[in-house]
């Protein structure tokens, strides 16, 4: 008798300290419920190995940032390429919403600043005052298809882990990006964060699930 009782009272204190981790567990893919924080990220790109045309360029940060939950009305803006000619030195212009929890919004900003970056964003205010529902979703950008990511990317994919990610929700998981100057690797540059992306929504998914 005296066995069976330890045996139980052994289960249950087990059973009590576990409960802290699994309720850990459960908090950590639980949805967090999230904003729109509006922005402008202006930053300089030099290529040693890789030049650009400021369309292709455009395409693909844009394309990178809708992947780690940028909102879809996204604008990219690249000056001072030459003249149909790919260039490897020019000025990328950043306009977008990006989630962020609640919690973390900005308390306050100017309103004209903000009024000025909806209009370039083309998206109405009420829009993006409204709070949804996200998660933390790792993303393997090397190996997402959509981007179609190539070894001589290595430069831009620089640029953007060093001076626009830290803007983001965005943390850093994995981080394989060395770029040699003037030598194209063999390897796609890897880059594996975890974003907070907007949750679809449930007509959204029952579309998808039927298709």
């Amino acid at each position: 008798m005296r066995n069976r009782s330890r045996k139980t009272f052994l289960a249950t204190l087990c059973g009590s300290l576990l409960l802290p981790l699994a309720s850990q567990a459960a908090d950590s893919s639980a949805p967090v419920q999230a904003g729109w924080k509006t922005q402008e990220i202006r930053y300089s790109y030099t290529g040693f190995t890789t030049a650009y045309d400021c369309d292709a360029a455009e395409d693909r940060i844009r394309a990178i940032l809708r992947a780690l939950g940028a909102h879809e009305q996204t604008r990219v803006s690249a000056q001072g390429c030459t003249l149909n000619r790919p260039s490897r030195n020019f000025f990328i212009t950043i306009t977008t919403a990006t989630p962020v929890p609640v919690a973390d919004l900005p308390k306050a900003s100017a309103p004209t600043s903000r009024d000025e970056l909806l209009k370039r964003l083309g998206v109405p205010a009420n829009k993006l005052d409204e709070t949804f529902p996200a998660e933390w979703k790792t993303v393997q950008l090397s190996r997402d298809r959509k981007l179609d990511l190539e070894p001589g990317d290595c430069e831009l994919m620089e640029g953007l882990r060093d001076h626009v990610l830290p803007k983001l929700s965005v943390k850093i998981q994995a981080d394989r990006v060395q770029c040699i100057p003037r030598q194209v690797s063999l390897q796609t540059p890897e880059l594996t964060v975890s974003a907070l992306v907007p949750m679809a929504k449930p007509d959204a998914a029952a579309g998808k699930t039927k298709s």
